[in-house]
């Protein structure tokens, strides 16, 4: 089974991009604003997505849920799977916020 990865950004240097295991997190705080994930017994958290990111745009109010559906699906995915996945929170093509999933092969591409 592969592993599952989210991009997020480091909220203690906003330019860096980290990629995050998702199956380290077990904290998320939401607002219209941005995400926040991390573990309960940790004060390290990461930024998963913040609205300035794109344009400024503010999250929808079910964004955090659309993450774990996002990742229910992902993980399906991942079983069969050789190549790690990962999620990115993105605009589609109308501009709305969503969650997509690639490998990192695609990524690479």
């Amino acid at each position: 089974m592969a592993n599952i990865w989210v991009q997020a950004i480091n909220p203690r240097r906003p330019d860096t991009l980290i990629l995050v295991r998702t199956d380290t997190i077990t904290q998320l705080s939401v607002n219209d604003v941005r995400i926040f994930a991390s573990r309960v017994e940790s004060n390290d958290a990461v930024l998963l997505v913040h609205r300035d990111t794109e344009g400024g745009k503010p999250l929808p109010e079910d964004f955090h849920m659309s993450y774990l559906v996002t990742m229910a699906k992902a993980r399906e995915q991942a079983r069969d799977s050789v190549d790690d996945l990962i999620l990115l929170a993105d605009r589609d093509d109308n501009g709305n916020w969503d969650w997509s999933i690639f490998t990192a092969s695609e990524l690479l591409a």
